[in-house]
């Protein structure tokens, strides 16, 4: 059985009690901050990927009207011109 401290002082239990509750308090602090860090690294991830998925569009309509983009309609025309026998 835990002692008391006697009259004017907490008993062994309340102590430990009260260290206890402080190491809890201590770890649910750490575990808040740890989401704080998580929810800034999340919305720092997401402004990244929304700014890489605005690179890549405008690269691929850069790239679809690009002189050398086989697939260009303008080049299309000029080959298929070019390719025609004259009769």
């Amino acid at each position: 059985m835990a002692r008391s401290r006697g009259f004017f002082g907490p008993s062994e239990k309340a102590l430990e009690f009260g260290k206890q509750y402080a190491e809890v308090l201590g770890y649910w602090g750490e575990f808040f901050a740890a989401g704080s860090k998580l929810v800034g690294a999340n919305v720092k991830l997401g402004e990244l990927a929304q700014d890489a998925a605005k690179e890549w569009d405008q690269w691929v309509k850069e790239t679809a009207n690009a002189p050398w983009n086989w697939m260009n309609p303008d080049v299309m025309r000029r080959m298929m011109g070019t390719a025609q026998k004259p009769e």
